[in-house]
């Protein structure tokens, strides 16, 4: 059982910042939650070699609000064909803070500073199989395009 409070600050941002650089993944998560709850809530630590495959939470339908609390990401929206609908830059010194997204929309997120922290927050519970799936058209994460397809994405913000 978690405690009944916990405080985002630095020492526990910096924690989690630590983690996500010596994690092969380049990222890491730090729940607030038990995975079995309703309401999942999280950081998210990102950092800029982290690869992010292109999502949606549809079969088990869940909406997402990302907050940026420090650094930049570029987050995609893509249409069903695989194309780019919308980006949008969300960062900590603003003027956009964050998004809220509705199930089943194809998203993804590129880290535009060396290290971004989001807090996250969805519904849950989180069940590992039916989470999300994956668009087709881009690589999965490990695959040799990761990084390729990366730098593509960071393009389309600059």
């Amino acid at each position: 059982m978690p405690a009944a409070t916990q405080l985002i600050d630095q020492n526990l941002i910096q924690k989690v910042i630590s983690e996500a650089q010596a994690s092969p993944r380049k990222r890491k998560n730090h729940n607030f939650h038990q995975l079995t709850e309703v309401y999942q809530r999280f950081l998210n630590v990102l950092t800029e070699d982290t690869y992010i495959a292109v999502h949606r939470h549809l079969t088990d339908p869940k909406p997402e609000t990302f907050v940026i609390l420090q650094g930049k990401v570029g987050f995609l929206i893509y249409n069903e064909d695989g194309s780019i609908s919308e980006k949008h830059i969300l960062s900590s010194e603003g003027p956009v803070y964050g998004i809220d997204i509705q199930p089943g929309v194809w998203h993804n997120l590129v880290c535009l500073s060396s290290v971004a922290v989001c807090f996250e927050g969805k519904s849950g519970p989180y069940i590992e199989t039916v989470d999300k799936e994956f668009h087709s058209l881009y690589p999965m994460e490990g695959h040799e395009d990761c990084r390729q397809t990366n730098e593509m994405w960071k393009k389309v913000f600059t």
